[in-house]
């Protein structure tokens, strides 16, 4: 035993020597689960709290592997609903009935001391720098996890860094705040309206948290997601950088251009593609002012 409370939650996946997610060479923990529903998610499979199916048809090789092990008519000979899946508790068995593994299930429960275990096999490459983030979907819906965890890590000497939304309330902030050392923090739109109509929740609550986390003086990066013609436009870029410069604890702030990375992903959910319909449009359009 580690020792303390033993948490667990729902993640999605584990990233080794990540770059992106703050300062370092760093283990990124995807946690699933996310209040908020960002048309362009490059991981939609983040949202849902719970196992999801995930089906890749390319992969599949027609042995009717699933057919055979399949309760609840999700596997038919046109392939499979993941719909169907998502509420059935024998998602494993028909996954690992898949000899091309065509067929796989996201999200598994772990706990605190299962997950740190693996990250202190990769202690020695996070130097002065790195160290362990959080993410999602949104971490701080499982902030008991992300707490416990985080106080492993500091006993380890791990650094510590939350990627958040902040779209919560301050008290579910401050029960992590003590064991965080970074806050990784989007500003996807200034507009509520907008924010509302393209993330499927308001922007209110996270800028009042972000005031809070500079008068307390704890660091944070902001990025910016940008979505050509939608949030990229003058009246938010302004806004935006009004804000920014309004706040006393920012690090590093970075904006770039959100490009469809998560096809294959969309696919295997069987869902809507957002961005990649965007971009077919703007190519109809394009080509119709070029004839």
């Amino acid at each position: 035993m580690l020792g303390g409370t033993m948490e667990s939650a729902m993640i999605m996946d584990i990233q080794r020597y990540s770059l992106h997610d703050g300062p370092g060479i760093r283990s990124t923990v995807f946690l699933k689960g996310c209040h908020m529903s960002c048309l362009w998610c490059h991981n939609p499979e983040s949202q849902y709290p719970g196992q999801e199916m995930m089906y890749y048809p390319e992969l599949c090789v027609g042995c009717g592997g699933c057919l055979g092990r399949c309760t609840k008519g999700a596997a038919g000979e046109g392939g499979i609903d993941v719909h169907i899946c998502r509420d059935c508790g024998q998602k494993r068995e028909c996954a690992e009935a898949c000899p091309a593994e065509a067929l796989r299930v996201c999200g598994s429960r772990r706990t605190t001391e299962e997950v740190l275990r693996g990250l202190l096999r990769d202690r020695s490459i996070y130097g002065a720098e790195g160290g362990v983030t959080c993410s999602g979907g949104e971490p701080l819906l499982q902030a008991g996890f992300v707490r416990e965890l985080f106080r492993l890590c500091r006993r380890e000497d791990i650094g510590t860094c939350i990627d958040t939304t902040l779209n919560v309330e301050w008290s579910v902030i401050e029960s992590v705040l003590a064991l965080t050392d970074l806050f990784l923090v989007d500003i996807k739109f200034m507009s509520e309206k907008l924010a509302l109509k393209y993330t499927g929740a308001g922007c209110g609550r996270t800028f009042e948290n972000l005031r809070r986390l500079s008068e307390l003086k704890k660091p944070v990066y902001i990025r910016t997601p940008l979505i050509a013609g939608v949030n990229d436009i003058p009246p938010e870029s302004a806004e935006r950088e009004r804000f920014i410069g309004e706040l006393e604890n920012v690090l590093r702030a970075d904006s770039f251009y959100v490009t469809d990375h998560a096809g294959k992903k969309y696919r295997a959910l069987q869902r809507e593609n957002w961005l990649a319909r965007q971009q077919d449009k703007k190519n109809i359009s394009e080509k119709g002012d070029a004839e």
